[in-house]
């Protein structure tokens, strides 16, 4: 085998030279320039900073639900199982519950040797001088030495720390599982309310539109009454005026249905468009799983809630952690085992090859780390005392999102009960005083009275069914256990 010789050392002097020159300029960094002038100023990004392609509108990702059903219409089973196929939040949970499975599997490869291989190259210079008049190994010579190596480590016993960052790395996952769990019913929740205000937007829509439709009869009866001499210009113009507050209130309704399209396409992870057929006036009428005692939902939550399940899993997590510090303070037992061979090239071993190995026991004990260890220690006391208070901040906001959602969702029942009848009551008012304002039995005044009272049951009505399917998804997000077969069709 031919030795190919190294480059010399006096070739490669300006070459160092030359990076260490360089070192400290290509170190430095001008904060002025990369960052805002002053605090008031905007920042002017570079093409580095900006993206490589311009961004372009996100599209449904592939093997996601489609934006329309076979029969053209999303209803509200619909529009959540095409949220939860294009919502990105979903899948960032789940691409960081996959992470951290990884991470058990990372921290388990501390049960399994270690093996290392390698190769180096090594140039000596060997000067020997004279002794007491004596040539014998005087002079320089040069050899140099080169070859394969390889080298096993196997941690036998570290009192425990592998179990404990392995259980740590366990918990963490559930947790991330949890979290994960969490992430549907939110996107559950968020497309159910946008839902609800969408449909209450349409519900104003129709509701003004009604408004309108009695606003321009009132009109055309007080105009007609001004022409034969029986009415006054008064009551004319306060009709008039009538129409054009209805127009507003239709023009108001209709910006509120398209904003909370907005929503809705948002929640449901697509693009909004215009072409959005949801299928309307669904609530919820069955109530059996919803009626039940505050106490039993308040259970079963403490049961089933996932984020209060993460948060239990990290409480795990961090008293593990805390387990693993501790062990970390004592020695470590490990077998090793090295493999070298080397051929040199000069010198007085010219030719011939080496072969070295050797296998052993360690025992390695750090006694002194500038207290890295005892901070390490008290720092995961303190990280697992915290994580036990978020568990309590969490159980603490379990009950009060039940209690406060249950009788939400009671009282949205007797609004929807009354509003309702009161619907009901002044659409029969107004008949009777729009007939009596006819034939002359009542004024404009109560005509322009039982259509503002009508107009506002409508508005309460509509805000009364919304109410009742925004309290049952916010109850069910507070427990998590209500199923979505809570929703039906009237």
């Amino acid at each position: 085998m031919r030795f190919i010789h190294l480059v010399s050392m006096k070739s490669l002097r300006p070459v160092l030279f030359a990076m260490l020159l360089a070192a400290p300029f290509t170190g430095c960094v001008n904060v002025d320039k990369e960052t805002a002038t002053t605090p008031t100023e905007y920042w002017k990004p570079s093409a580095h900073a900006q993206p490589a392609e311009p961004l372009s509108l996100p599209t449904p990702l592939p093997g996601s639900r489609g934006v329309q059903p076979d029969d053209g219409k999303l209803d509200l089973p619909t529009l959540v199982d095409i949220a939860l196929s294009n919502n990105p939040q979903t899948r960032q949970a789940w691409y960081s519950a996959k992470a951290a499975a990884a991470q058990i599997g990372q921290v388990n490869s501390q049960y399994y040797p270690q093996i290392t291989v390698g190769a180096s190259v090594n140039r000596n210079k060997i000067r020997g001088t004279a002794f007491n008049g004596q040539s014998n190994g005087a002079g320089t010579t040069y050899s140099t030495v080169y070859g394969p190596s390889a080298e096993i480590n196997y941690l036998l016993w570290n009192f425990g720390k592998n179990y404990a960052q392995t259980e740590a790395a366990r918990q963490s996952l559930y947790a991330a599982n949890y979290e994960y769990n969490q992430s549907i019913q939110d996107v559950i929740l968020a497309t159910e309310l946008a839902y609800f205000n969408f449909n209450a937007g349409l519900g104003l829509v129709e509701a003004n539109t009604a408004t309108l439709a009695d606003a321009q009869t009132s009109y055309k009866a007080a105009d007609q009454k001004l022409q034969t001499g029986l009415g006054n210009k008064q009551d004319d113009l306060q009709a008039l005026a009538q129409v054009k507050n209805a127009e507003f209130q239709l023009e108001q309704a209709q910006n509120q249905v398209e904003t909370a399209r907005s929503q809705l396409a948002r929640a449901i992870g697509i693009p909004v468009t215009a072409n959005l057929d949801i299928v309307k006036d669904q609530t919820a009428v069955e109530l059996s799983q919803v009626d039940k005692g505050v106490s039993d939902l308040i259970a079963e939550s403490m049961r089933q809630r996932p984020l209060l399940m993460a948060a239990y899993a990290n409480v795990q997590a961090a008293r593990y952690d805390l387990a693993a510090a501790r062990a970390d303070r004592w020695p470590v037992i490990s077998t090793f085992a090295n493999l070298q061979y080397g051929y040199a090239s000069g010198g007085v071993t010219d030719g011939n090859p080496t072969n070295n190995y050797s296998v052993g026991l360690q025992v390695s004990w750090e006694l002194f780390t500038g207290f890295n260890k005892t901070y390490a220690i008290i720092g995961a006391q303190e990280q697992e005392r915290a994580s036990r208070e978020s568990l309590r901040s969490q159980e603490l906001q379990v009950v009060s999102d039940v209690w406060n959602f249950y009788y939400s969702f009671k009282s949205s029942v007797h609004q929807v009960e009354s509003t309702t009848a009161q619907v009901t009551a002044q659409q029969e008012a107004y008949n009777a005083i729009q007939l009596g304002y006819n034939t002359g039995l009542n004024s404009y005044v109560d005509l322009l009275t039982a259509q503002a009272n009508l107009a506002t049951a409508r508005q309460q009505k509509v805000q009364a069914d919304a109410n009742l399917g925004t309290a049952i998804s916010n109850l069910a997000h507070a427990t998590g256990i209500l199923p979505l077969e809570t929703y039906t069709k009237k």
